[in-house]
């Protein structure tokens, strides 16, 4: 009985019709570059994304198949994806505890229509 109620002590959310925009990002990078005009250089540094960007989702902004809001905060939470089509969608790093990140493949027309499964594992 045990083995049964560690299976069902888990919380588990189905949140229908969910809109990815987010595309992936290459990440931020540094860049160097020199310049000369005339006889003077100049130097310049920075940091710039490189790609779209992700779609950062917190728990608390989403709703299951029965109305419900999720709670704000999950304890070791993970998420799956139901694609409804080929289009690749797919988290984007870890899951924190408050949100998560997705994003679809950059090739895809527009926002991509998903299913999600939210598991809360706890411990």
């Amino acid at each position: 009985m045990m083995g049964l109620e560690l299976v069902t002590s888990r919380r588990v959310w189905f949140v229908p019709d969910f809109s990815v925009w987010g595309q992936p990002s290459l990440g931020e990078h540094e860049y160097l570059a020199l310049e000369k005009v005339d006889s003077t250089w100049s130097v310049y540094y920075g940091t710039a994304s490189i790609g779209e960007c992700s779609q950062e989702v917190l728990f608390s902004q989403l709703t299951d198949h029965r109305g419900n809001s999720l709670p704000e905060s999950l304890e070791s939470p993970r998420v799956f994806i139901r694609p409804r089509d080929h289009t690749p969608v797919f988290v984007v790093g870890h899951e924190g505890a408050d949100r998560f990140k997705v994003a679809h493949d950059a090739n895809a027309s527009g926002p991509i229509t998903v299913d999600l499964m939210i598991v809360e594992l706890g411990d």
